[in-house]
């Protein structure tokens, strides 16, 4: 698992420079994240301790994000590195980004996460849909926010599998890098 964590990263990371050297912006922050599932006792949670997020434009009104799952897990029995994984969302936006420096506004878009929990001894796949809204920037940095609603699929090595309802607010805080498109 980890070989195939570590090549979509550089696969990713070639993606991003791939994008760099054609004149497209990309944005380049921390998403910090917390997880407490309706099974963990009080002040058990999970804590993204690589919180990385890259997005860019891949048209006119759609952008790409990425970002990586490494989860520490506070409190219960066991306290460790909890979950391997990244997610991706295709954020569409409402208005078209043609004329714009970096893209900004309204966004709707379908999440695809992948995940194992070591703790817990299962796979997640995570099928959402995240609202949200990107800052538009003065300079280079900015803020978006959104809420992600949708379920995760737990495939369990040793029980039944389930599905859970998965919600979350998200706050991203980064930088544009590289070119505008005017």
């Amino acid at each position: 698992m980890n070989f195939k964590l570590i090549l979509a990263i550089v696969l990713c990371l070639e993606l991003s420079y791939s994008f760099a050297q054609s004149n497209t912006p990309i944005f380049l922050g921390i998403q910090p994240a917390v997880t407490i599932e309706p099974s963990y006792v009080e002040g058990e949670l999970d804590v993204n301790i690589l919180p990385i997020v890259v997005e860019l434009s891949i048209s006119n009104r759609v952008n790409f994000r990425i970002l990586p799952t490494l989860n520490y897990h506070f409190g219960g029995t066991k306290q460790g590195i909890s979950d391997i994984g990244f997610y991706t969302v295709f954020p569409v936006f409402m208005k078209n980004q043609e004329e714009r420096n970096y893209p900004y506004g309204i966004y709707v878009g379908p999440l695809l996460g992948l995940g194992r929990n070591l703790i817990n001894d299962h796979y997640t796949t995570t099928l959402a849909i995240e609202p949200g809204y990107f800052f538009k920037t003065k300079k280079r940095f900015t803020i978006c926010t959104g809420l992600q609603l949708g379920g995760s699929y737990f495939l369990y090595d040793s029980q039944p599998n389930k599905w859970v309802f998965h919600w979350g607010p998200k706050v991203s805080l980064g930088f544009w890098i590289g070119n505008s498109k005017k």
